[in-house]
This record gives structure tokens, C-alpha cells and sequence, in this order.
């Protein structure tokens, strides 16, 4: 079965019980345009199979020794957030948990050839979504703003997951991006997106001619910022407010020198 024109995936299969985890792999392979390049047993094991063939997709059981599949799905969205994942579960009451992740999707054994169908779609499209973001990027042949910063080329245009699928964000909407927990917080000051992608894979995205990171929990939008003030009775920090907007940002007191620096004031 071909999942759709010209998008394949890499795919590694993780459960701690060898014969249902060679059935799922056995059933990934019956799609054509899907290549297991891994099997696991334990959380540990499908983290380091992910570091070596860097996939596309995992689909990982919720319970496995060593390390559990909601543990390890958490460091592997740290480490790699652009990797794809389906939980796989003999028990549905761990879904709400899975979907807290990010998953793609969670499949409830025993798996059927068509549910598993369904999940490879859904990880197809977000692929073609990622591949979509990239070729613009790649084709826009300018940097965001039409200043030149480290030598990348960054979009005016921010693709992150967020729920159970894929937003599309204009930058220059963004007021501030947020870590909170395990989630980060994009704020544009009509709408807010939560995301597991760390703040760190999302300041890469972003142009740092006009993206701050102002301190380990918040990335700034130079252009949109109103006010930068002292905290009272907070020593070394700093509090930014936003056009028209009630939330604020937190700013650490060297990089208020720097951000001095930078806007040359």
C-alpha cells in the first residue's frame, strides 16, 4: 500500500515483548512506503536507535522495563521534537497522558493492519507539512526583516506541533515565547499555542536579528517590545511588557546589557 506520492517514512517499532513487537514490525513493512530501520525493547534502547537512524515515526509501547514509553517519548522530544509518535497500549486509560506528549496518535492493542493505516497517514501528512516548511524556507532566498544574521535563511513563517497536529504562526505576530513546564507557551497576542518543542529547537527556527532569548524561560520579540523595567525589590531582573498585551516576560540583568548592545541604545 502506497501512503501517498513521494513522502516516505522511517520507522522504529518499541515494546518489551518480542513476539508483538516483530508483529507490529512485520505490519509496517506490509506498507510500501514505510521502512522499519529499528526494533526496540526497552525505552533506553529506542532512544539510542533514534540517535543513530534518526526516524521519522516511532511507535512505542506505554510500559516497557529500563525505562517506560512516556519517559522516554519526553527525553526523545527533548532531543529530536522533529520525530513523529504513536503510543501503542493494551490499556486505553494511559491516552490522555500520550496525548499530553504530542503523540500522533494511540493505538490500543491488538492493532489492526487499518488502524495502524490511519497513524501512518497522519504522521504522512505532518511530514509533508515539515517538508512543505523547509522548501519554503529554502526557496524564500531571504533572511526574515531583509537583515542578515548568522548567515541562515529564516521564514516569515513558524511551523511548530502543537495538540495533536501542526500550526502555522507568522513571526512577526509573535509577541514572546514562553517555557513553561514541559510545554512552551508562543504568544501572539490574539492567540496562544502550546507546543513540546523546547525552546531551544524553536529559537533556531527564528531569525536572531529580531528573536531575543532574554533568559532561560522566555525568547522576546525585539520589535514588539513596549517597556523593559526593573522588577521591584527583584535584584538582576527585569520585567517586559508588549503593545497592547497583560502578560508579561522576564528579563535576566546581563542580558538587559546585551540587549542594549544589540539595539545599540
Amino acid at each position: 500500500m502506497v501512503l501517498g506520492s513521494k513522502i516516505s517514512l522511517k520507522a522504529i517499532a518499541a515494546d518489551d515483548d518480542e513476539p508483538t513487537c516483530n508483529l507490529l514490525s512485520s505490519l509496517l513493512e506490509t506498507f510500501e512506503e514505510v521502512t522499519v530501520v529499528g526494533k526496540a525493547g526497552t525505552g533506553k534502547e529506542m532512544l539510542d536507535l533514534v540517535r543513530e537512524s534518526l526516524p521519522d515515526i516511532v511507535f512505542v509501547d506505554v510500559k516497557m522495563p529500563d525505562l517506560d514509553g512516556l519517559s522516554a517519548v519526553h527525553r526523545l522530544q527533548q532531543e529530536h521534537p522533529g520525530v513523529f509518535v504513536v503510543f501503542v497500549s493494551a490499556h486505553a486509560h494511559y491516552a490522555a497522558e500520550a496525548f499530553n506528549l504530542d503523540a500522533v496518535d494511540y493505538l490500543v492493542k491488538p492493532v489492526s493492519r487499518e488502524r495502524l493505516s490511519r497513524a501512518l497517514a497522519k504522521g504522512k501528512r505532518f511530514k509533508e507539512m515539515q517538508s512543505a516548511a523547509g522548501n519554503e524556507t529554502a526557496s524564500s532566498g531571504r533572511v526574515a526583516g531583509g537583515v542578515e544574521g548568522n548567515g541562515a535563511d529564516y521564514h516569515n513563517k513558524l511551523f511548530v506541533k502543537s495538540g495533536h497536529g501542526m500550526v502555522v504562526i507568522e513571526t512577526e505576530k509573535i509577541l514572546f515565547i514562553e517555557k513553561t513546564g514541559r510545554k512552551c507557551v508562543i504568544h501572539t497576542g490574539g492567540d496562544r499555542y502550546e507546543t513540546t518543542e523546547r525552546l531551544a529547537s524553536l529559537e533556531q527556527k527564528l531569525d536572531p536579528a529580531r528573536f531575543f532569548r532574554c533568559h532561560k524561560s522566555f525568547i522576546i520579540n525585539v520589535n514588539r517590545v513596549e517597556k523593559i523595567l526593573p522588577i521591584p525589590r527583584v535584584d538582576r531582573a527585569y520585567e517586559v511588557t508588549f503593545h497592547n498585551y497583560p502578560q508579561k516576560a522576564a528579563m535576566r540583568r546581563d542580558k538587559f546589557k546585551e540587549f542594549c548592545r544589540i539595539i545599540k541604545c
